[in-house]
């Protein structure tokens, strides 16, 4: 069986993608959604990638122990999540991405050149109380619209300072909410069935090679080098979003 140089591009960039995911708990659909595109639909992408986002992200949230503390200190967040992501999807398919993907990547940027400059700010407990609401509803809305709720859900998270392994379970929680809700909301589009149940299952299996070596990463990784790899990430993520939109057909 051949493969031309698409399908080669699509499975490193699988690869690369789980590889990050296992690191730092994050940037698996950023990466993998749009080079998976560009051999199927978009909408067919977002669909097969939902199991293995779901695959990694249990491993991620169990890994450890359960993380009850997630689920009391983030309760709000999850409740409005669900009802981001429906409105976001609706939305995605009524405007066009590219709007969508550059104020998402502007957004990334502006947070990371602020932190680079120093302008760091903290988000108190009193006031994670008042905008767990806000940012819940947000980070669903961008994931039904664009795949890509991970860079909202850094920003906001890397802002109540957690520690490693607190902030990738929480985000790896929030995903598996926003991916749960995203399942049920693509199946309106009658997208999930068994064609695509199959080639996601495929790609599952093929991913949980680079997740793997990202979790034996992950667990060699100090505090001060996961924030800088953060950053980075997200300054690539930015760049990532507003080129994809600048290319992206009017």
């Amino acid at each position: 069986m051949s493969f031309d140089s698409t399908q080669l591009l699509v499975g490193a960039a699988l690869l690369l993608a789980a590889f990050v995911k296992g690191a730092s708990g994050m940037g698996f659909p950023l990466i993998a959604t749009p080079t998976v595109a560009l051999l199927l639909d978009i909408r067919v992408a977002i669909t097969i990638l939902l199991i293995p986002n779901l695959v990694m992200d249990f491993t991620q949230v169990f890994r450890g122990g359960f993380p009850l503390f997630v689920l009391r200190r983030f309760g709000w967040f999850f409740l409005v999540t669900v009802a981001g992501v429906f409105l976001g999807t609706k939305v995605l398919v009524t405007l066009p991405l590219w709007a969508l993907n550059f104020c998402l990547g502007a957004m990334v940027l502006i947070f990371v050149v602020s932190n680079w400059l120093r302008f760091d700010f903290t988000v108190s407990p009193r006031m994670e109380k008042v905008l767990n609401i806000p940012a819940g509803f947000i980070s669903g809305f961008l994931n039904g619209m664009t795949n890509a709720a991970g860079p909202a859900l850094a920003v906001y998270l890397y802002s109540l300072k957690l520690k490693k392994a607190d902030f990738i379970k929480s985000i790896s929680t929030m995903f598996i909410v926003t991916k749960l809700s995203q399942l049920v909301a693509v199946s309106t589009w009658n997208l999930f069935n068994r064609s695509t149940l199959s080639l996601s299952l495929e790609v599952t299996l093929f991913v949980l090679l680079g997740f793997y070596g990202g979790l034996k990463i992950q667990d060699r990784i100090n505090q001060q080098s996961f924030s800088r790899g953060l950053m980075m990430l997200l300054f690539v993520v930015g760049i990532t979003l507003i080129l994809r939109a600048l290319t992206q057909p009017r």
